[in-house]
């Protein structure tokens, strides 16, 4: 092997060292942030626990493989059970010639106990998949008398009258004007997600807002579907 192959490689393998030290520096630096955010409200904080990956169905989860939970935060929001964690799964595609790449897919995901289990019910933002193609693709949303939250959100529901029921005025103005993410209920959890790791300040924002979600179900949602009395 001559000299100039000899220091390319080098360069490479330096390069790569220095990727990876930075890498670790700032998944290191990312847990502490966690675990002192953790320490200030009272929560547990765990580095990773990927079974929770595997205890809903929906968006972002049970596709793709890989999957990883980190920086888990656990314990009581104003009353609320919760959990948040930076959840990650991978994908793969390949060119056809054997060349195979992998695609890894992050998202920030907080979940709130319900005070009871209700039907399933999801909002998410209306995206590429939008008006006939969605439903030319099996994906009917539930439409209200609001134009505007018609054209900002999809909802999917099992059952219609709940989703109507669930979906008051009051709550198209909450999430119009705050609806940054997308939320399912999913028996007696309300799963919030976006796309890529969050901030503890996201965490606080996305826990206030589902915290609005649950506080704007009608009284008689939770009595009829859930059997639970609120007021």
């Amino acid at each position: 092997m001559s000299v100039g192959p000899i220091l390319l490689f080098l360069l490479f393998a330096v390069i790569a060292g220095g990727i990876i030290w930075f890498s670790l520096h700032q998944a290191k630096k990312r847990r502490e942030l966690f675990a002192g955010f953790a320490r200030q409200y009272g929560w547990s904080y765990t580095p990773a626990n990927n079974a929770l990956a595997g205890n809903w169905q929906g968006t972002p989860f049970r596709t793709g493989d890989h999957w990883q939970v980190k920086n888990v935060l656990a314990g009581l929001y104003n009353g609320h059970q919760m959990v948040a964690f930076d959840y990650s799964y991978q994908t793969h595609s390949s060119n056809g010639k054997g060349r195979r790449t992998t695609t890894t897919h992050k998202y920030g995901v907080v979940v709130v106990q319900l005070p009871g289990a209700l039907p399933h019910l999801e909002v998410t933002h209306e995206g590429i998949f939008g008006g006939s193609v969605a439903n030319a693709l099996g994906f009917q949303d539930l439409q209200f008398e609001s134009d505007q939250f018609n054209r900002a959100f999809r909802v999917k529901a099992d059952d219609e009258r709940f989703g109507h029921a669930v979906i008051t005025p009051r709550m198209m103005e909450l999430l119009l004007a705050r609806g940054e993410i997308g939320w399912r209920i999913e028996g007696n959890s309300l799963i919030g997600w976006d796309a890529g790791p969050h901030q503890p300040t996201e965490v606080l924002n996305r826990l206030q807002l589902l915290e609005q979600v649950i506080g704007q179900v009608p009284p008689y949602v939770w009595r009829d579907y859930a059997g639970v009395e609120r007021r």
